[in-house]
């Protein structure tokens, strides 16, 4: 493998990293907005949503669902582009030809992308760790307040 194509994988690789670290973080929220829903409302009908029915969702399901319990649509935007990107990432960094791999421009420009898309799902992930930070939060203190009134 040449040096090259070394930098290309190891830039592919997180830049896939970042956009798993996106898709977990999200399954948090969405499953701490279900425990909030079960804390609050459980005594007045069943809330039956289970972390298996979100732990198998991929990134495009996530982002519409998460959509649904937060408001900044700006983060809404940023977690649609990142996730086209990441579905060409993972669809298609892979496909070069042996004269792709050849061109050292070429391989140097793949690189760079790998790296923007990377950097680019560290930042957005850092936001959703904010906003995962607020349902937990959320969550605690909504156990606070069931427990003060039992």
């Amino acid at each position: 493998m040449t040096e090259h194509e070394r930098a290309y994988k190891d830039e592919l690789s997180r830049a896939l990293e970042k956009c798993q670290f996106i898709e977990e973080t999200l399954k948090g929220c969405l499953l701490s907005a279900i425990e909030i829903a079960r804390i609050q409302v459980s005594q007045h009908f069943p809330i039956k949503y289970k972390s298996s029915d979100i732990s198998k969702l991929p990134l495009g399901p996530l982002v519409k669902a998460f959509e649904k319990i937060n408001e900044d649509s700006l983060l809404h935007q940023q977690l649609r582009e990142i996730t086209k990107e990441r579905n060409k990432v993972a669809h298609q960094s892979l496909l070069f030809t042996i004269g792709e791999l050849e061109n050292e421009t070429q391989m140097a420009d793949a690189t760079l992308e790998m790296k923007r898309i990377a950097d680019r799902a560290t930042e957005i992930h850092h936001q959703v760790l904010d906003v995962r930070y607020q349902f937990i939060r959320a969550v605690n203190a909504v156990k606070r307040n069931q427990s003060k009134e039992n």
